[in-house]
Formats: structure tokens, sequence, C-alpha cells
């Protein structure tokens, strides 16, 4: 693990967070190479988002723009990491032994804009002509099992003070995470703003202020 406590603090903590999100750890051209590598794909309209995430990283991570992906060389790192996050079976699992390094908002940051959104249920109140939005986090971390994700749910509430709950769903493993008060959503908003105001093209997630002008538009039309 020499080479992970090399990275920063920052950069443990974002690292640790793509994988458990939209990243994964693989071995491509089996029979040259002798190191595992990372690789994330994603949509074009998130291009702006990766390039932001791998700022922070100093060249180790690239992005490879015909197949839409960040990747990274094959290097011992990842080779090192790979039992962390995946069974023998190459099944993910969540790196409980990891989870010690994630303290910083950039963990919680980086899950979020990778693997959750911002869910806002409106209510009309016609009598006093009043529209109430409420907002939720939800973190779509279904290939995770329920007990991995009430560790994950409890690191959260001691490390950062955010209460998050179990739903359940019909896909995956059957769960995913959500903040069930709005004082969790906002607390939860405002830790992370900080660190991603200067990511614009994820403001509709993470920039209260712009998303509920666009909610107020919409329930205006």
């Amino acid at each position: 693990m020499q080479e992970f406590l090399q990275l920063t603090p920052i950069q443990q903590n974002i690292l640790i967070a793509s994988i458990i999100g939209d990243g994964e750890i693989t071995k491509l051209y089996k029979s040259r190479r002798k190191n595992h590598s990372y690789r994330e794909h994603f949509s074009k309209q998130q291009e702006e988002y990766r390039k932001w995430k791998i700022s922070f990283f100093d060249g180790l991570l690239y992005i490879t723009h015909k197949s839409c992906c960040v990747r990274s060389p094959s290097m011992s790192l990842f080779t090192k990491l790979y039992p962390y996050f995946y069974d023998h079976n190459g099944s993910k699992h969540l790196p409980t032994s990891l989870l010690s390094y994630c303290t910083l908002p950039h963990f919680l940051s980086i899950l979020y804009m990778d693997d959750g959104s911002l869910c806002i249920s409106a209510r009309v109140n016609a009598q006093k002509k009043k529209i109430y939005l409420t907002p939720h986090i939800y973190l779509y971390l279904q290939c995770y099992s329920p007990n991995e994700l009430e560790l994950l749910k409890q690191h959260i509430l001691e490390v950062f003070g955010i209460t998050f709950r179990l739903s359940s769903r019909t896909d995956g493993q059957g769960f995913i995470l959500k903040t069930t008060s709005v004082k969790d959503t906002f607390r939860f908003l405002e830790m992370i703003f900080p660190i991603t105001q200067d990511c614009l093209s994820m403001h509709y997630k993470t920039n209260w202020q712009k998303r509920l002008q666009q909610e107020e538009l919409k329930c205006c039309r």
C-alpha cells in the first residue's frame, strides 16, 4: 500500500470514492501487462465533470476522448488496491478497511457526483397558493449488499454527521442510501459545495440555489 499512501489525502478520498462509484480496476492486455489499471466510462454530457475530477491527480489519470473513458497507466498501485474492492470472483464490494482514509468532504462529493442525485418532491397547497419543495439526496449504490451499505451509512454518520437511511429498490442488491430529513440534505450540500463550486457542469446537483430556481420555474409553467 506504499503507493496509495504516497497519494495526498485528497487524492486518496477521490480515488476511493471513484472506485466505489463509476470507476473500476481492470487488467487489460492480460498477456502483456503485469499490473492493473483504472478505467471509468462516462457519457459525453459528463466530460467536463471528469476533466474536473482528474485535475486533482497531476497526470495519474487521463481521458481518452474517443472511447469516453478516464484511464490510468498499468501500475502496481491498482494491482495492490484490487483485492480491497473485488472478491475472488471479481465481484465488486465495499472497501471497508479503506474507509478510515475517507474523512474529507471530497469523498462525499465524488460519491454523490458519480452515483447520486438531488431529488425534489413538490407539494401544492392550493388554498394558500404555495408550493412546498422537499429535497433528498440519493446515493444509487445498489450494487452493494445491505450490510455493506449499513457500514457506509454508519461511517458517514460518524465522520460527517449526516444521517442516511437504506431505501429499497427492485434492482441490484435491493437497496440504496437516501437522506430522509431536509436538515441532513442541506448539511450534505453545504459540506460539499466548497469542493464542487468550480465544477459548473454539476451545479444541478450541488448548487441548491440554482436548482431551486430551476424547480420554481417548472412549478410556474
